[in-house]
């Protein structure tokens, strides 16, 4: 035995270098001992190797040696070293002032942290603004749309924090409109924005996400505003209540408002949340909305048009435990709408009469919902389990006349229930997930005319859907290979009465039941700034409705690939080919009634659906010089062997399709540029939107070749030129045309705002503006529109405001404009809201 143990010892000490040379890898989060948040850029040493922590406080050092001790260092943060077997799960830096003598620093107006654009809210901001809405407006690179949705260089955004904390689940609009500018620090822009821990540098999304960061003397207290206004149109009324406490342990939001100035309430609820749980094709919805009589809407600001009745209330509760967030949240939402429009459309034929239409509507709606949503967010381990329960009521009443006269009422009743559930597990060499969503919505609607003719059409909707998607990964250094399979399916009710059409009455219950099985294989590189994904996904379909069944075999490939050019910028191309079913939805043949003028008759199709699309992206970015701008270009073309088929019996129109050759083909361009000027004083840039297309229509029966060609430009510019002045211009005109063998004709739109503000001391300020419109149409007369608007603010104190507005100084009541439909030309007016005048009282606290 001992002739042995020597050699033993001596391959055993032999073995030892190599042993110790096996490279380390520790991994953490480097976070600030203040404020709890991730700090990024610290330098990380130990084992004769360094690493840098990432946006979210993220590092992975490979150590080549071993090592007794690991360093932090950052600067603005005391150095810190630990012992290399300490916990580095969550390591905390404590801040440490820098003093600079004779030297003031002042924070920059916008700078990058790595994958995060910093916005200084104290630069952009100035004396004419509210809410941190109007900050975020007057950012470069970002656009907020009417209905309230951010975006970031053309995207819209992913997620929308504050203080790092998703608690509004969506409904940014809430936090947006009333957060006070002065209680946040900076508005944070993380680009690429992965909002799943364990999917980080497996998936990139092109949306970004924004982070709004308080400043600490906002931070675990109440913070909020109450706003009570009164006024003449003949009388106004507006009266609001919110309240946000943001703490580490738990979050809470209340608000509550009635308002008949032209507010609208879905503004603040809307929920702009893009979390994709299944594959890129997957459609949220399969089947129409076949009763359309009361939908309503005007190409202006909805202040100008809604003569309404409105009050919302909201109450969210966030929390934490252990490393589960949760988060309870429940609306209410009532509007009363009253409305005004009338259109002319000419159908380009002598054939068919032209139709003269004034609406005057009444709409009566009431919204409840409640959500209980609880996620676990963690870098190899995510779970989020998301239950909504809704029900919604409508009433509309319209008085129709002109070429018909006649009244038309809608009811809707509808009821939801949906649970949402993810689960996504990882580690260095693997990944897997799981989704999975169940739906069941109730709806029964009801449309009745009464009037030349008396009908009734009644639908009674109960769909519920499941789907199940799970996903593997296999994770290479440069690659990623991934196979996800699902099913999804849909047991459809439908009973649909029609009485009152003579020969088109029908009534029966039409029950569709589909099962789509899916397989989607998935290939990814990635190194060295390129990024590509190949996705090859194959779809069988079983379709029954109506007792007819069908099976059919999709494909649908798709290769896109991504280029980090620079620092600055990037580019990314994609293209894709699907061969595809028809909706289920036209194997129900039924008549069903849509409005008092339009029927649909869906044919029973058993064709398929191809399509071809491009893509080409280029974004760029200097936050240095606060210059942004992005570009997309792109090309589509689908064709099918059916053809929407449009039969016209005097004024009323029969939708169905035909046995006939289709193809659409469209090329599109989009691009945006914005700068800040005078140290973010000011923000000026313009958008640009161009889309030629063609395609073929059916009327009668009769094949018609039509051209349509629309562009639109819209400049803005933004801010503060002098400490007493502030400047608000945005326009925009659309040129449109339309080309057939009927007409050729085009129409050029135009829209014009400028607001001025004065502010000749720091607590009083006055406003002036004035929005014009204009339309030239084909036949060379015009139609313009002057509306001029005024405003006095009186700042008593930081937490007091008073102010006096006046819209509609001229009174005017009627807009008009033009729009191109597939071979129609429709003359639109809307009436307007009266002048009102309003004097309101707000205390911020």
């Amino acid at each position: 035995m001992k002739r042995y143990f020597l050699p033993i010892i001596c391959a055993a000490l032999g073995l030892l270098p190599a042993w110790a040379s096996a490279p380390e890898i520790l991994r953490g989060t480097v976070m600030d001992a203040a404020t709890g948040e991730p700090v990024a850029g610290v330098i990380v040493k130990g084992g004769g190797a360094f690493a840098s922590t990432d946006h979210n406080g993220h590092f992975v050092l490979t150590m080549k040696a071993a090592a007794d001790s690991i360093s932090f260092r950052s600067m603005g943060y005391e150095a810190l070293t630990l012992s290399a077997s300490a916990d580095l799960e969550r390591v905390f830096l404590r801040q440490e002032p820098m003093q600079l003598r004779n030297v003031v620093v002042q924070a920059p107006d916008i700078y990058a942290r790595g994958d995060t654009l910093v916005f200084n809210v104290s630069r952009y901001a100035n004396a004419t603004d509210n809410a941190i809405i109007d900050v975020i407006k007057r950012l470069p690179g970002i656009k907020v749309k009417p209905d309230g949705q951010i975006e970031y260089q053309g995207k819209p955004i992913s997620k929308f924090y504050i203080d790092g904390n998703d608690f509004l689940g969506g409904q940014y609009g809430l936090a947006t409109n009333n957060i006070s500018h002065k209680d946040v620090k900076s508005v944070e822009v993380l680009e690429n924005h992965q909002p799943v821990k364990a999917l980080e540098g497996i998936e990139f999304p092109e949306e970004a996400g924004i982070n709004l960061k308080l400043k600490e003397d906002a931070r675990s207290r109440w913070v909020g505003v109450v706003q009570a206004a009164a006024g003449v149109e003949p009388v106004l009324a507006d009266g609001s209540m919110f309240a946000m406490r943001i703490a580490p342990k738990i979050q809470n939001m209340f608000t509550l408002k009635a308002d008949n100035t032209g507010w609208n309430p879905a503004t603040e609820i809307r929920d702009h949340d893009l979390d994709m749980d299944f594959s890129g094709d997957y459609q949220e919805s399969l089947w129409p909305e076949y009763i359309s009589a009361d939908i309503t809407g005007a190409p202006l600001s909805e202040k100008r048009t809604r003569d309404n009745l409105s009050w919302l209330a909201n109450a969210i509760a966030a929390w934490k435990a252990g490393d589960t967030s949760m988060r309870l949240k429940l609306n209410y939402m009532g509007d009363r709408l009253d409305y005004s429009s009338g259109v002319v459309t000419d159908y380009l034929s002598d054939m068919i009469p032209t139709l003269v239409q004034n609406n005057v509507q009444r709409t009566r709606r009431q919204e409840l919902s409640a959500q209980f949503y609880s996620v676990t967010n963690k870098r190899n381990y995510y779970l989020k389990d998301k239950l909504t329960v809704a029900g919604d009521w409508k009433r509309s009443l319209s008085s129709v006349n002109g070429s018909y006269d006649l009244s038309q009422v809608v009811f809707r009743k509808g009821f939801s229930a949906r649970n949402d559930l993810k689960l996504v597990k990882r580690n260095d060499k693997k990944l897997f997930t799981l989704s999975s969503s169940n739906r069941l919505v109730h709806r029964p609607d009801k449309l009745m005319l009464s009037g030349g003719e008396n009908a009734t059409q009644m639908l009674g909707i109960t769909d519920f859907r499941s789907t199940t998607e799970t996903r593997l990964g296999k994770l290479r250094r440069f690659w990623k290979y991934y196979l996800t399979a699902g099913i999804d399916l849909n047991h459809h009710r439908m009973n649909s009465i029609l009485t009152g059409m003579g020969e088109f009455d029908n009534q029966g219950i039409h029950n569709a039941v589909l099962a789509d099985l899916y397989l989607l294989p998935q290939v990814d590189y990635q190194r060295n700034g390129w990024r590509g994904s190949l996705r090859l996904p194959l779809k069988w379909l079983y379709c029954s409705v109506a007792g007819g069944v069908h099976d059919y075999l999709n494909v649908a490939p798709r290769l896109s690939v991504w280029r980090q050019l620079t620092s600055k910028s990037e580019l990314s191309v994609s293209a894709s080919y699907r061969l595809g079913s028809p909706p289920p939805y036209l194997n129900i043949d039924v008549p069903i009634l849509a409005d008092y003028r339009n029927m649909l008759i869906s044919s029973n199709p058993d064709k398929r659906t191809q399509a071809v699309a491009a893509s080409f992206a280029y974004r760029y970015r200097n936050p240095v010089k606060a210059f942004f701008a992005n570009l997309t270009a792109g090309y589509n073309y689908c064709r099918s062997a059916i053809m929407a088929n449009q039969i016209f019996v005097d004024d009323f129109i029969i939708s169905t399709y035909a046995d006939a050759l289709s193809r659409s083909v469209s090329h599109y361009l989009k691009c945006g540029v914005s700068k800040g000027l005078g140290h973010s004083r000011v923000v000026v840039g313009a958008d640009v939107d161009v889309q030629l297309s063609s395609a073929r229509s059916m009327r009668n029966g009769i094949v018609i070749p039509y051209r349509q060609t629309v562009a639109g430009l819209k400049p803005y510019f933004k801010g503060s030129i002098a400490d007493w002045l502030s400047l608000n211009y945005e326009g925009a005109v659309e040129y449109q045309k339309i080309g057939s063998s009927l007409s050729d004709m085009g129409t050029l739109n135009a829209h014009n705002s400028l607001f001025a503000t004065i502010i000749p001391t720091g607590i009083v300020q006055f406003a002036v503006g004035a929005e014009q419109f204009f339309t030239r149409f084909p036949e060379g007369n015009i139609a313009t529109l002057l509306l001029l608007d005024a405003s006095a603010v009186w700042r008593i104190k930081n937490a007091l405001r008073l102010s006096l507005t006046a819209n509609n100084l001229l009174d005017r009541r009627n807009y008009e404009y033009v729009t191109y439909g597939t071979l129609s030309r429709s003359e639109h007016y809307f009436q307007l809201r009266r002048r009102t005048i309003l004097a309101s009282l707000q205390i911020r606290f």
